[in-house]
């Protein structure tokens, strides 16, 4: 029988099962818990992971940059 991945938070993956590109935040057995850039966080199974390969990996960097930016723009929008 196959050992279960082991996948360190903050790696990158790609979960077949939402067709979501995510980062680990933890992993728990068979269960692992992904988190996006916005804060959204969903389980999945281990089973259910890859590497997310360089195309995922520049749209998360994408996703990180556009959170970042929508959080500046309420900011100042909450100064007026």
């Amino acid at each position: 029988m196959r050992q279960a991945a082991e996948w360190k938070p903050g790696a990158a993956v790609f979960d077949r099962g939402s067709q979501m590109v995510g980062v680990v935040h933890e992993q728990r057995g068979p269960k692992v818990t992904l988190k996006r850039p916005s804060g959204l966080r969903w389980d999945t199974r281990v089973v259910a992971l890859r590497e997310a390969n360089d195309r995922e990996k520049i749209q998360l960097a994408a996703l990180a940059r556009h959170s970042r930016n929508m959080r500046d723009l309420a900011a100042f929008r909450g100064r007026g």
